[in-house]
C-alpha cells in the first residue's frame, strides 16, 4: 500500500510528509514546481482542482487534498493512536479543537499576509492586511501560547499528535524575526523544539529545505 504526496518545499505539504513519514507508511513525494506554474497546469488541476499542494493520491487512485484532511484521513484510516485520539478517546475534543484553531484561525491570518493581493481588488490595500495579518497573528498565536503555557509541552499535554506537527510548521510562517516571535511565545518554542527534536522529523526538515 503505498501512497503518493504531491509536494513543495516550504509548504502545507511538511505536515503531512512528517506523519507519513512518523507513522513508517509507504510514500512517494512528487515534487509540483509551483514556482513554474505547474500547480495551475491542466494536469495538476485534474488532480488537485484548487491548484494547490499538498495532494495525496491514495492507493486505489482517489485523490485527497487539503492537509489537516490528509492527516485526520490517514491517522483514522491508519488507526494511528500515537498521532490522534480516536473517536471516545477523552482527548479527541480538544485535539479537534487545537486542530481546527490551527487550520481555520492561525492559518487563515498567514494566508492573508503572504497573500495579500487575493484580499482586496485594490492593490494598495497590500500593506495595510499585511499589517493587520500581523496583528491578527499575535492576538491568535497568544491563545495557543497560554494553552500550551498551562496544559504543554504539547497540545495534548504530555502526549505528542499530528496536532503538535501542524502548529510547528505553523510557527515557521510567522514573518518577520522568529526569535522575537519565540521570544514572546517560549511555550510555542518548547513544543516546536520537541517536535523538530525528533529524528524522522529531522530528515523530513532536510529534504524540505533542500
Amino acid at each position: 500500500m503505498t501512497y503518493t504526496l504531491y509536494w513543495n518545499p516550504g509548504k502545507a505539504s511538511f505536515a503531512p510528509h512528517a506523519l507519513l513519514a512518523e507513522s513508517s507508511l509507504d510514500y512517494t513525494l512528487v515534487n509540483v514546481d509551483i514556482d513554474s506554474g505547474e500547480s495551475h497546469t491542466a494536469k495538476y488541476l485534474a488532480i488537485n482542482p484548487a491548484g494547490y499542494v499538498p495532494a495525496l493520491k491514495l492507493p486505489d487512485g482517489s485523490i485527497m487534498y487539503e492537509a489537516a484532511a490528509i492527516m485526520l484521513y490517514l491517522a483514522d484510516h491508519h488507526e494511528l493512536r500515537e498521532m490522534a485520539p480516536a473517536a471516545g478517546d477523552s482527548d479527541r475534543a480538544l485535539f479537534l479543537r487545537s486542530l481546527f484553531y490551527l487550520t481555520n484561525t492561525v492559518q487563515d491570518s498567514c494566508k492573508a499576509y503572504y497573500y495579500a493581493h487575493r484580499y482586496s481588488t485594490d492593490e494598495a490595500d497590500a500593506a495595510r492586511i499585511k499589517d493587520r495579518a500581523v496583528q491578527n497573528l499575535d492576538e491568535r498565536w497568544k491563545v495557543v501560547e497560554d494553552h500550551l503555557a498551562a496544559n504543554g509541552p504539547y497540545h495534548l499535554g504530555e502526549r505528542y499528535s499530528l496536532v503538535d506537527i501542524y502548529m510547528t510548521m505553523l510557527a515557521d510562517w510567522y514573518p518577520g524575526n522568529s526569535e522575537e516571535f519565540f521570544a514572546r511565545n517560549p511555550s510555542v518554542k518548547r513544543c516546536s523544539d520537541l517536535v523538530t527534536a525528533r529524528p524522522v522529523i529531522i530528515e523530513v526538515m532536510k529534504i524540505d529545505n533542500d
